[in-house]
């Protein structure tokens, strides 16, 4: 995945390619809602819709923004996020693999 810098740090450009995706409402709102909470939890992050597959690339923690170097108070809140979606959701389907010391989250959704 490439990574865009500017995207990484605007979180209301994230926001717009997942409201933009063409996803099913409930997925987009499940999204937005990982989205805010890494936002909040001050990590830099990408995103990349490809068809029925979500992509969310964490880079690092703020301030110090060195690649794969993360707050663990806010991984750990993000993965929490992530396991509680992908336990309530039989639609999804989620993978989180280090890649480039990024954290690589992949979300497979399963849609009509």
């Amino acid at each position: 995945m490439d990574i865009d810098i500017e995207q990484c740090r605007e979180n209301d450009k994230i926001k717009k390619i997942i409201s933009n995706s063409g996803l099913p409402i409930k997925h987009i709102k499940l999204l937005l809602i990982i989205s805010d909470a890494i936002y909040i939890n001050a990590i830099n992050y990408n995103v990349l819709v490809e068809d029925n597959r979500f992509i969310i690339l964490l880079i690092s923690s703020k301030p110090k923004n060195k690649t794969g170097v993360f707050n663990t108070i806010s991984l750990t809140n993000i993965l929490f996020r992530v396991k509680e979606m992908d336990k309530d959701n039989n639609d999804l389907s989620t993978v989180c693999e280090v890649e480039d010391k990024m954290l690589k989250i992949t979300i497979d959704l399963k849609h009509d």
